[in-house]
């Protein structure tokens, strides 16, 4: 098994941590959205189904802009053309 560079491990652990918060945060404030609209307009727990899927799709849409930016610049750190 190779040893990674210094550099592609700590872009790995980067990207761990930032794929758990960005799916975390997104789908927390989804809930928390579908969880007070519930409480006001007193229909649960429909907003809150609702709200935690748009959080959920928001998290993971995030996340694919994130990916392309990231093949983007590595591709042109290599003098690629790679287009996702």
């Amino acid at each position: 098994m190779t040893k990674l560079k210094h550099e592609d491990q700590h872009h790995g652990h980067q990207w761990g941590l930032r794929v758990g918060t960005e799916i975390v945060a997104s789908t927390m404030i989804g809930l928390g959205i579908g969880f007070f609209l519930d409480r006001w307009l007193d229909t649960r727990p429909i907003f809150l189904i609702i709200f935690a899927i748009f959080g959920l799709a928001a998290g993971f849409i995030n996340l694919y802009q994130l990916m392309v930016i990231d093949i983007r610049k590595q591709a042109g750190q290599r003098g690629g053309s790679d287009k996702p």
